[in-house]
């Protein structure tokens, strides 16, 4: 029997740090789908709420992304031709919280153009810089502070390009 409960607790203890990021065995991992071409390693940084991306750059005072618990985050910075771009990668527990929170964020942080109902939107904002975002099943990804369009558009299309299809059931 002490065997037995020793086993289920050494189960425990290593299943608990997936349960607590809310990923599940399988399951996308933000960190992942960052690409390794370009990327500043010493600034990948694993994201738990708002404040912890608020350090790494202050995008809102509110938490826009539904960071949290049940969300697994990661943020890097990257080289590129003109310069330096930031990645975000969120992923949710599911596909319409995702679309939710794009939703939510697109039209809060882009122009009018934005379009919900496209899993894509690149745009110059008001700073000169460029940002993106794309939602792919339960997968945000966010550019931040591109120096161009072609940095910009590249970066998000190479972190769609590593996010595994949803499967369909």
């Amino acid at each position: 029997m002490r065997k037995a409960i020793s086993v289920l607790a050494l189960i425990a203890a290593v299943l608990s740090p997936l349960a607590a990021t809310g990923q599940a065995a399988g399951a996308t991992r933000a960190r992942d789908v960052l690409p390794a071409e370009g990327r500043i390693a010493s600034s990948v940084a694993v994201i738990r709420d708002q404040a912890a991306l608020n350090a790494h750059y202050y995008l809102a005072d509110e938490a826009v992304l539904g960071l949290g618990r049940k969300t697994d985050a990661a943020f890097a910075r990257y080289r590129t031709e003109a310069g330096e771009a930031l990645l975000l990668v969120v992923v949710y527990p599911a596909a319409d919280e995702a679309g939710k929170v794009y939703e939510r964020f697109g039209r809060d942080f882009f122009s009018a153009a934005f379009d919900p109902g496209a899993p894509r939107f690149v745009e110059m904002i008001e700073t000169g810089d460029w940002a993106g975002a794309a939602k792919k099943g339960s997968v945000l990804v966010v550019v931040l502070e591109a120096p161009g369009r072609e940095a910009c558009d590249g970066l998000l299309r190479r972190a769609e390009d590593r996010i595994p299809t949803p499967k369909t059931k």
